[in-house]
This record gives C-alpha cells, structure tokens and sequence, in this order.
C-alpha cells in the first residue's frame, strides 16, 4: 500500500479542514466563555469534549462513506453536493461582518475543579459541537470529497484521527490565545479578515473539486 496514492486527497482534506477551523463559530465562543470565566482548565476540559462530539461525527462520515462508496453516481453526487456546500461556507465567511469576539468575558478567574465542575465544562463542549447540525455535514462533506473508491479503510481512519487530532489541538491553542491579553487584541483586530481570506480559500478549494468531479 502506497501512502503516496492518497496524499491528494489527504491534503485537500487537512487544508479544507483546517481553513474551516479557523473561522469562529459556536465552539470558539463556547471556548473564549468558559476559559475566560473559569481559566485555562475549564477551556482545555471543554476542548477536549468538543473533540470528543466531532469525533462522533467523524465516526459517523467515515462508515457512512463506507457503505456508499461502490455506488459512484451517488458518490459523484455527494461530492458535487459536498462542493456546492463548502462554496455556500465560503460565501458566508466572505459576508461576514466585523464583531466583537470577547464580549462575553468576565473575568479571568482560575477556580480548583472538582470532578462535578470537569464534567460540567466537558458536557458543555460535548453538547454544543454534538448538537450543531453543520458539523455533521461538514464531516460528510470532507470525506466525500477526500476519499475515493479505492481508498482503504486505514487510511480513511488515519485521516479521521487527523481530523480529531487537529480540532482538538487547535481548540485548545485558542484557550492559550485567549488567555493572553496581547493575543486577545491580535484575533479582535484580523480575526474578520481572517474570515474572508479562508472564505475565498474555501471557494477556490471548492471550485477545483466541482471541476475535477464534473471532468472526469
């Protein structure tokens, strides 16, 4: 088995991948909340649950891949719907306007976790990545995209423990940032063209995979 047969396709996912975690959403604010009310702990637990339910969610795209892969209209098919939908993140990332993304903080308070409190930050993270919707179809939509008919089940599950690895260790990189004053001031400045240069990255990604789909 040839890793270098799959390196197009695991680089494609790990870019796209890690342009959509640089955009703010709901777990980035789940994020900045908790690490800024409860200090650093409380965000590195809640990161660790917020992996935890896009692991669920990767778990998920990948066996449902799996069963779909050997039908190849279906599979084009998603992959143009997979195309079509990182185009309409895209778009939004380039309307977005400038916010303030620190209005929720308090103070910086660190306070000693007993095993109620750990659950408590792990459960709050857990559920709001589990209960967004986008991230179930944005999991589906990398894999349809990355993986091929041939692709092997291990190198479909190196790219999931990618995927985990990478929201975890960037969600917990926040709680660092946010916990640095001279951080704070850097992501409130660039964090809206940060945005828009991901969205015309992502448009751009999005673009080549509909044209390669579609030309082959």
């Amino acid at each position: 088995m040839s890793i270098e047969l799959y390196l197009s396709g695991f680089i494609t996912l790990a870019f796209a991948h890690f342009v959509a975690l640089l955009s703010p959403g709901v777990d980035f604010f789940i994020i900045i909340s908790n690490s800024s009310k409860y200090g650093k702990l409380s965000g590195i637990i809640s990161s660790f649950g917020i992996a935890s339910a896009n692991l669920v969610y990767i778990l998920l795209a990948l066996f449902g891949i799996g069963l779909i892969r050997d039908n190849i209209i279906l599979f084009t098919a998603i992959k143009v719907i997979g195309a079509i939908y990182l185009l309409y993140i895209g778009y939004l990332l380039l309307r977005a306007s400038k916010r303030d993304l620190f209005h929720t903080i308090e103070n910086n308070e660190l306070l000693k976790m007993s095993k109620k409190l750990i659950l408590k930050h792990f459960g709050v993270g857990f559920l709001s990545a589990l209960l967004n919707p986008k991230n179930s179809i944005f999991y589906f939509t990398m894999f349809s995209i990355s993986v091929q008919n041939d692709t092997p089940f291990e190198i479909q599950s190196f790219y999931a423990l990618w995927m985990f690895s990478a929201v975890l260790v960037w969600d917990i990189f926040i709680v660092y940032l946010v916990t640095n004053k001279k951080s704070k001031k850097f992501m409130q400045k660039y964090s809206n063209k940060i945005e828009k240069i991901s969205g015309g990255i992502l448009i751009v990604l999005a673009s080549s995979i509909m044209i390669s789909t579609l030309g082959n």
